[in-house]
């Protein structure tokens, strides 16, 4: 057997030591020293000894061994280290409670690897090691159950398999189960229901089968007097509804009755959980199959979610130390401010231009949203995944669900409520009538005509927390508050409401800025520009006053919200005034001046300036040549540097969204200057560093960099992708052949880019690579495991090949594709690219009008041209010229088959009234 060198045991204990040391001359050396012994053959094995078997070392330096040998373990796996797995269990039977925890670190990497064929023994010996009482003291059992419990969290499906033909977990729950028993250690109790909880989402049959027994062991420990163990509880409870709903709901009444129980409990993580049961089981398809078990249950539940979605002592306390240092005059510190990605975006719909998102949406960005970013901010205790937060978005799901039972239960407690003198009361009220505020619009309008004035009211109140939420809240109505405006009777009502939130947006407390501003642009965005031309000025005069008193984080917010408002008004709105041009790029110009081409802050500005100059168009020109260059500029180092680090590790990866950006501001200009951005642009090297974004590992870059194509081929297709077009279309077809699940976005903007680029290149050009994209684009039309978007582009697309000359080899083909093709263009929209699509198929239709379809003299064939003349009939305004076309081929097809076969087999399967539809525009 293996045994340390004492002299170099001692060596390695005093590099511990050193590396712990309060001096760094003396840290650097030991971590220097430490360096060197990890190339020794024999280093782990040292490790090992250092933390298990040296009695005489201090606990943080045998720590700090643990720690170096699980990370040994994680990065070199193809190392023989049976010695290790021999006797690393012996360090759960060590008194030092530090060295028994990362001993069960180092067990769990250890298992991660091996798992149960490279590593047989370490379950038998962990399960012995809890079991045997004998032998094992309460903390060796305790520390053998957090090292299975670890395994059961990181290598779970390894666990639940079959070895030598056995269920090694059969035997593993049956263990685990006994220990679930009130006499037993609290720990263990509280883990072996963990340990078991892990199996339940894998519907494991080794769970499955002793279901029943678990549920009787958590029902006799419901009361347990330990908190971990009531939270396990209650995570238990949720996946078993997940796994097996029809083993919960007979017992429901009382789970929920348990669940609202224990939301009372002083431990704040035990009452969290429970409410997320609540919320597990407000979107379980359980309950709607079972709402008669659940409805009778809402007049308990909902009082209590809206008694916990006020603010705890605990999150007051800690916003009013961080209200008190959030004055709007106050610099933001670089850890105020969460590292800003690029915003994701859509990729090209059916109608070419990318969506923009909507971040109101209640599912992705709402107040009450589990953001795991927020983990890193200073005011994390407020701004994390809380108690009110989880309450809210159940009350939300339940007002979507149960919506007349919400509001005839809450409505009444939340106007006692909304007027309280309490803030965190009112401040709660307030959030609930926003969470509620799908089933106010659809079942209460007649309070919400009392409701706005209230909330406008309520952006003067003196606590800065419910300004911040009204404002919130007003932007869940900001529907309602623009229809009105429109067509209702509270017309009204849009300027004084527009006007507050513009106010609160230069609140003197930045949390409320925030808010206010995000408010803002969810009303821009409800907007008609003709609500918005008498606040066209004063709007943009505000945005300057907001760029000058906000601090870095809420730029980002007040980006967006600009960039909305110039999508929402259009160029002719913004040219009406050549001042409004001035007071909208100033602000803008500034901070595009002032920020590094290295500056993470850069990335929503540029995400705006696309947008403003893609709105804008010829009145960007004075400021469009040094934008472009520095766009370009940027997006030619980050590509430099990404092809460095390949070669060098020394050197890190770009920051991608330097690029995306980029892409983006570039193709701003491009649709802005349409043809005219070709003397904007250097259109070889554009095409180079494009090329060379195709070939980028991040799927967001090259969407960006695919979206960028299709613009170049619509506007400057000449002097930039003709000239490249080899390349491109390998590029493309490599796109669409390697795409995965993840990168649908990509290749369906690298579809729409062809489609776009088969439109304006010849027959001639396109030639040579017709049939490998046909190749490509036929399986896939014919595919049912794709997004609706990515199919409508892939049949616009094919239809386009048809042009120029492509009609020939499309022809051919057309019996492969014409019936999902008719099922994808049914419904689209009708726009310059269905129509170039619908000429392209009808060359091709004309060139094989018979075999098009399968042979007209067949069932089949026929049945196919009725289901293409439907998808005509459901073009209802085509432009005259391709009316015309669609007319000839459908009198050709009439006359070919003869008025019997016509009537009585060809429209005899299409619907009445699409069929009226096709007489009166085709006289047929």
């Amino acid at each position: 057997m293996w045994s340390a060198d004492p002299q170099a045991l001692a060596q390695l204990t005093h590099i511990f030591t050193g590396t712990l040391s309060a001096d760094n001359n003396e840290r650097k050396l030991a971590n220097d020293a430490l360096q060197q012994a990890k190339l020794e053959p024999e280093f782990e094995n040292y490790l090992f000894s250092l933390l298990v078997l040296d009695n005489t070392a201090r606990s943080d330096v045998r720590a700090a061994a643990g720690i170096n040998l699980k990370n040994s373990i994680l990065k070199e796996r193809d190392v023989d280290r049976s010695f290790l797995k021999e006797n690393v269990i012996q360090g759960l039977l060590v008194n030092d409670s530090m060295v028994r925890n990362i001993t069960g670190n180092v067990i769990t990497s250890l298992f991660s690897i091996y798992g149960m064929d490279g590593w047989p023994h370490c379950l038998p010996q962990l399960i012995e090691l809890i079991k045997n009482n004998q032998t094992s003291n309460i903390h060796t059992q305790e520390a053998a159950m957090s090292a299975l419990s670890k395994i059961c969290e990181d290598s779970a499906h390894q666990v639940d398999r079959e070895y030598n033909g056995e269920r090694p977990l059969n035997y593993i729950i049956s263990t685990l189960l006994t220990l679930m028993d009130p006499n037993s250690s609290p720990k263990v109790r509280a883990t072996a229901i963990h340990c078991i909880n892990q199996f339940i989402p894998l519907k494991s049959q080794s769970i499955l089968v002793q279901l029943d027994e678990f549920l009787a062991k958590l029902f006799q420990l419901a009361n347990d007097e330990n908190n971990e163990v009531r939270r396990n509880i209650c995570t238990a409870f949720a996946q078993i509804l997940e796994a097996r709903s029809d083993k919960i709901i007979p017992h429901l009444d009382g789970v929920v009755n348990y669940c609202l129980h224990l939301m009372q409990d002083t431990h704040e993580d035990v009452a969290l959980e429970a409410c997320e049961f609540l919320l597990a089981l407000s979107t379980s398809p359980a309950t709607e199959t079972n709402k008669q078990v659940f409805q009778p249950k809402l007049p308990l539940i909902l009082p209590v979610l809206l008694d916990k979605m006020v603010y705890s002592e605990e999150e007051i306390f800690y916003m009013e130390m961080i209200d008190e240092r959030d004055n709007a005059d106050v610099a933001d510190r670089d850890e105020d401010v969460k590292p800003q990605a690029a915003k994701s975006k859509s990729a090209h719909t059916a109608s070419s231009k990318r969506a923009k998102q909507n971040q109101f949406d209640v599912d992705s960005d709402s107040e009450y949203e589990d953001d795991e970013d927020d983990e890193d901010d200073d005011d994390d205790d407020v701004n994390q995944w809380s108690l009110r937060k989880c309450s809210a978005a159940t009350l939300d799901i339940l007002s979507l669900n149960f919506p007349g039972d919400v509001i005839q239960i809450s409505i009444p407690i939340l106007q006692e409520k909304i007027v309280a003198n309490e803030w965190p009361v009112r401040e709660a009220s307030i959030l609930a009538f926003g969470a509620i505020s799908k089933s106010c619009l659809e079942l209460a309008g007649d309070k919400i005509p009392t409701l706005i004035p209230f909330l406008v009211e309520r952006l003067s109140d003196n606590e800065p927390r419910v300004r911040q939420i009204t404002c919130w809240t007003l932007s869940r109505y900001a529907q309602w508050v623009n229809e009105e405006a429109r067509y209702g009777n509270y017309s009204n009502y849009f300027q004084p409401t527009f006007q507050a939130i513009m106010n609160c947006s230069l609140d003197s407390k930045k949390v409320v800025q925030e808010a206010a501003c995000s408010a803002l642009s969810s009303f821009i965005e409800e907007s008609d520009s003709s609500l918005l031309e008498v606040f066209l000025a004063p709007l943009l005069v505000h945005f300057a006053k907001c760029f000058e008193t906000y601090q870095r984080r809420n730029l980002v917010i007040l980006y967006d919200c600009v960039q909305t408002f110039v999508e929402v008004m259009g160029h002719d709105n913004l040219a009406a005034n050549p001042q409004n041009v001035e007071t909208l790029l100033t602000p803008l110009l500034h901070k595009w001046q002032s920020l590094d081409d290295n500056d993470n802050s850069l990335w929503p500005l540029l995400e705006c300036m696309a947008s403003v100059a893609a709105t804008l168009g010829e009145l960007f020109a004075p400021y469009a040549l040094p934008v472009y260059e520095r766009a370009s500029k940027i997006l030619a180092h980050c590509i430099e540097v990404e092809q460095q680090c390949h070669t060098d590790p020394l050197i890190d990866t770009p920051e991608k969204d330097f690029m995306v950006t980029s892409l983006d501001l570039i193709d701003g200009l491009i649709q802005g200057f349409e043809g005219h951005s070709a003397d904007l642009i250097n259109g070889a090297n554009l095409m180079q560093m494009l090329l060379l974004c195709f070939e980028d590992p991040t799927d967001d870059v090259r969407q960006s960099a695919y979206a960028l194509l299709g613009d170049l081929a619509i506007f400057v297709p000449e002097q930039t992708v003709k000239p490249c077009l080899s390349s491109v279309v390998v590029c493309i077809g490599n796109e669409i052949n390697n795409r995965n699940y993840t990168s649908y976005a990509v290749y369906n903007n690298a579809i729409w880019a062809l489609g776009e680029i088969a439109v304006r290149c010849t027959n001639g050009e396109l030639e040579p690579y017709m049939n490998n994209f046909l190749d490509l684009l036929i399986p896939f039309i014919n595919s049912s495991d794709m997004q609706q978007a990515v199919l409508e582009n892939a049949a616009i697309c094919l239809g386009r090949l048809g042009l120029n000359g492509g009609a020939s080899k499309l022809a051919p083909r057309l019996v492969e594709f014409i019936i999902p093709w008719c099922s994808h263009m049914l419904y689209l929209i009708d726009n310059n690219e269905k129509e170039t699509c619908y000429q392209g198929i009808l060359q091709a239709i004309h060139e094989n009008p018979d075999q098009g379809f399968g042979g007209l003299s067949t069932v089949q064939g026929r049945k196919n041209l009725s289901i293409f003349i439907t998808t005509v009939a459901h073009y209802f305004e085509p432009p005259q010229a391709l009316k015309n076309a669609i007319g000839q081929t459908l009198q050709s097809f009439k006359a070919m088959l003869g008025d019997d076969i016509w009537n009585n087999h060809i429209l005899a399967t299409i619907d009445p009234e699409m069929k009226q539809s096709l007489q009166q525009a085709y006289s047929v």
